[in-house]
């Protein structure tokens, strides 16, 4: 698979034999150096890795780079670490302000107490982070070896994981989940084959990964002081898998290798168990040339999986994509990056798609608890199933291995907005229908669970022509919701909505005689493009009859206001007195009601040439 006359790479056991090696590597012909010293367990790695590289290339420095550690590196390792980042600092505090960061060093001497500064700033800054180490000298010298390899053409990218039960997704071409961790034999999926870049997720710890039955594990040949801690094997009690069913990290055969589980990259101090253990040396003495790992604890899950297969070009490192989508759930410095971008990071990926629209899914999940937990509806209710199907489908889809996941998100706001928009057109018709449904009384209901906040004057006035007023209710408990109403000294309480909703204004007449008509415009500013639904409700002792009953219009974007006519016409036998009807708009599951103050006269009375008048928002 090396498309070279000779291999990529070359071990030296003398550091005499590297430094010439150096020189002519430098110069630009021979393989790659590696300076072994009495390494030997090394040779194994530079085997497979010539199964993974096909030559050489020049990566891309890092803008800024530190050397840790008392003692000196050798010249030679040093000529190859300076074209790694294009400046380098010998003190931490004057790193620059912007750019990327490489610190290298021995595990050793990366301390965790010490770097740690670097790591939580450069996070907060969103600025990239690499570090070059190794467990030693020669094991660093192998590592900054690898950042000049370039990966052999069409070999694969993978996701293996143990707790991804979802549908795979475009963008890698092995993707073993949950369910297939099952049946697989995970150890020849994972050793079978050359990888360009793969992921390894499952629970573990300093030492190991495990993937169902299987277990990645990172115990070296190299020996452990004596007394150093480490797991159950280091007392040879053995694994506590079966011996068949290990993956030795060190023979992956992969330009990239992420360790997503928590502490497998601990730094020095850090770390629980002694570094002969610790699985991200073991990765680093194999074929790879950049390890993303875990510093601490980490719930990194599908989201995760999905932004280091997507979105590493575009935040500049695989760690750092990967961290950027855990800043809701871990907001600290997850995952390390050790080497730069690996050779098998593409071109920028098409972007995934993304939610068709801006689902209010908070919005939404306040309204449902309010009409299905609060005592608003009773059990017999008849769109209550639908309700409780609605909200339980809303809990599922907003836990973040679905919300954050752009196919899966996408997918589920597909389904809640459909399922949301036959709910509002449900509950307009029954608006229209029955005057007394339940839902119509959350003004009074929701607000005798409420306090008040203090009274704000409204941009328009009533349309008696009296000042508004508007102030919020804020529920007592959380399953009784936010409302807002609008009162009139004259007309009272002439608006109420639930928070958020559509804002109405109408026009109508002030006065209509037995069996004539009223003219009705309404008018919503949405809240969403989407569907609005308008209607009218008339109170029970009004001899009339609404057309149309409903009518449902579209607005294109937030902030739109549409409108709908209706026809409130008078039966001739009708009693005349003062009156009121109630348009309604409900969108989102978000619902409006005005109050319409109006006379009826007696049949044959002069038609009265009231202006129309504009009510404000319910």
């Amino acid at each position: 698979m090396n498309t070279l006359n000779g291999p990529v790479f070359a071990p030296y056991a003398e550091l005499s034999d590297y430094t010439r090696a150096v020189a002519e590597a430098e110069a630009g012909y021979g393989p790659l150096p590696v300076w072994t010293g009495d390494r030997g367990d090394l040779l194994a790695g530079i085997a497979l890795a010539e199964q993974v590289y096909a030559g050489h290339r020049t990566p891309d420095p890092a803008d800024t780079g530190i050397l840790f550690g008392d003692d000196p590196l050798p010249e030679a390792l040093r000529a190859l670490v300076a074209p790694l980042a294009r400046h380098w600092v010998t003190d931490p505090a004057r790193l620059p302000e912007e750019g990327s960061v490489l610190l290298v060093g021995t595990y050793g001497a990366l301390r965790g107490d010490e770097v740690q500064g670097i790591v939580e700033a450069t996070h907060a800054a969103g600025r990239p982070l690499f570090l070059l180490t190794g467990r030693d000298v020669h094991s660093l010298s192998w590592v900054v070896a690898k950042q000049y390899g370039r990966v052999v053409p069409g070999a694969a990218v993978g996701v293996v994981s143990e707790l991804d039960a979802a549908e795979p997704v475009p963008g890698a071409d092995v993707w073993c989940g949950a369910e297939d961790m099952r049946r697989l034999d995970v150890r020849e999926l994972a050793l079978g084959r050359v990888w360009q870049r793969v992921l390894f997720h499952g629970n573990g710890k300093d030492d190991q990964l495990n993937l169902g039955q299987f277990t990645l594990c990172g115990a070296s040949p190299v020996a452990a002081p004596p007394g150093a801690l480490g797991p159950r094997c280091a007392y040879g009690l053995g694994c506590n898998k079966p011996m068949d069913k290990l993956i030795p990290a060190h023979s992956v055969r992969a330009a990239e290798l992420v360790l997503a589980n928590c502490f497998s990259g601990a730094l020095a101090g850090h770390a629980m168990y002694d570094p002969k253990y610790l699985i991200l040396l073991n990765a680093l003495d194999g074929p790879a040339q950049t390890v993303v790992a875990t510093l601490t604890a980490c719930d990194g899950q599908r989201p995760e999986n999905l932004a280091w297969l997507t979105g590493a070009a575009r935040a500049g490192s695989a760690a750092g994509a990967v961290n950027a989508s855990l800043r809701d759930i871990n907001p600290y410095p997850a995952f390390a990056q050790v080497g730069l971008q690996s050779s098998g990071l593409a071109d920028e990926p098409q972007p995934q798609p993304q939610p068709a629209e801006d689902f209010p899914l908070h919005a939404v999940g306040a309204r449902l608890t309010g009409l299905l937990d609060s005592g608003l509806l009773g059990p017999d209710y008849p769109l209550r199933p639908r309700l409780r199907a609605l909200s339980d489908t809303l809990l599922h889809d907003v836990v973040r291995t679905v919300a954050m996941a752009p196919p899966d998100a996408a997918a589920a706001l597909v389904g809640l907005t459909k399922e949301t928009k036959s709910l509002d057109l449900a509950l307009a018709h029954r608006f229209a229908k029955h005057h007394d449904d339940p839902v119509l009384q959350f003004p009074t209901y929701f607000g005798e669970r409420s306090v008040a906040e203090a009274p704000v004057p409204a941009a328009t006035p009533c349309a008696c022509g009296r000042p508004l007023v508007s102030y919020r209710r804020r529920g007592r408990v959380p399953a009784v919701t936010d409302t807002v109403q609008l009162v009139c000294a004259r007309c009272g309480d002439v608006a109420n909505t639930l928070l958020d909703s559509a804002d109405l204004s109408v026009k109508a007449p002030a006065h209509v005689v037995a069996g004539d008509s009223l003219h009705v415009v309404i008018e919503a500013e949405a809240r969403r493009a989407g569907t609005v639904n308008l209607g009218v409700v008339l109170p029970v002792y009004l001899d009339a009859k609404v057309g149309p009953v409903l009518r449902r219009v579209e607005a294109t974007r937030p902030g739109e206001r549409v409108h709908a006519e209706f026809t409130v016409t008078m039966a001739a036998a009708a009693t005349p007195q003062a009156y009121y009807f109630c348009p309604y708009a409900v969108q989102d599951l978000g619902i409006s009601v005005a109050r319409v103050h109006f006379t009826l006269h007696p049949a044959g009375t002069a038609r009265h040439n009231d202006r129309d008048r504009e009510h404000t928002r319910a």
